[in-house]
């Protein structure tokens, strides 16, 4: 993970967008001729296209940290060679949220590239998204209800917004993800997170201590869990689990870190709902593209 994100500050950034192009726009090529049939079946296609929809995005959010108006400004100005059929920011932003299950299609494509299916060890944990302030949360038009309103025990403070739930690799590639309202604990997400899957070792922390959680994940997708133990538990790991589980787990939380620092992720500026997922989806490939640079 060291150095993973170096090039956005090292590389000139015409070789970046046009790398990140490249590698979207052959994954778009593969989902298409996967799916045998185009995204779109009636009109013509759009002129700009949705591999650029999405350079875009990532261009705001690794560069700009998602203030969209002031990065969308910077494509028009400097960029207009790379993207001479910029759309205007209103519409561009409707087609961004349109190709939300696309933008997560071609990060599965390339999360695959990089996985190894030979290693269960899964890293799980969650993050939050800060949305509003605590106390000015009931004024929140994008996302309504008490449900949205948390604590964030690790920092002792309280939360309006979202949580980032993810599974993550021994080699810090995100897998798995979806976002929770903040309400929602990690031991009541966590096997939505893993519906799908099947045959893993998933290590946590100790808000995914659930004894008939582990039972049920185990006779029913053979997934073992070692969260840490809490303190008042009697079944404790030994002193050398514990420290292996907990350098394991700092693999996650830098992740958390890198996605946070430098792109930004704790602090989405959508405007909706779907604003805001659109953008930690955005997010969440350019961190696993980053794999790929």
């Amino acid at each position: 993970m060291n150095g993973l994100t170096n090039y956005i500050t090292e590389r000139a950034w015409t070789d970046i967008v046009t790398t990140w192009f490249v590698l979207v726009d052959d994954a778009y090529q593969r989902l298409i001729a996967k799916r045998g049939q185009p995204l779109r079946m009636n009109g013509a296609a759009p002129v700009f296209t949705d591999s650029e929809v999405i350079t875009v995005s990532l261009i705001l959010e690794t560069f700009f940290q998602g203030h969209e108006e002031v990065g969308y400004c910077f494509v028009r100005q400097y960029m207009s060679d790379l993207f001479p059929r910029l759309l205007d920011l209103d519409r561009f932003n409707q087609r961004r949220r349109e190709l939300i299950a696309v933008i997560e299609a071609l990060r599965r494509d390339f999360r695959d590239q990089k996985l190894d299916r030979t290693d269960p060890v899964r890293l799980v944990d969650s993050a939050p998204i800060t949305l509003m302030t605590y106390a000015r949360g009931a004024r929140c038009v994008s996302v309504v209800g008490a449900k949205y309103f948390g604590v964030v025990s690790s920092k002792k403070s309280k939360l309006f917004g979202l949580r980032l739930h993810t599974t993550v690799t021994t080699e810090q590639l995100i897998d798995e993800w979806l976002l929770a309202p903040a309400a929602f604990t990690d031991g009541q997400v966590v096997e939505a997170l893993v519906q799908d899957q099947t045959d893993l070792v998933l290590v946590g922390d100790k808000g995914y201590t659930d004894a008939a959680l582990e039972t049920r994940l185990w006779q029913t997708r053979r997934i073992q869990r070692l969260p840490l133990r809490r303190v008042n538990q009697k079944q404790q790991w030994s002193k050398e689990i514990r420290q292996i589980l907990g350098r394991i787990r700092q693999r996650i939380e830098t992740v958390f870190s890198v996605v946070s620092t430098v792109f930004n992720l704790e602090r989405p500026h959508g405007r909706s709902l779907a604003g805001h997922v659109v953008r930690v989806a955005t997010i969440i490939l350019a961190h696993t593209l980053s794999f790929f640079m």
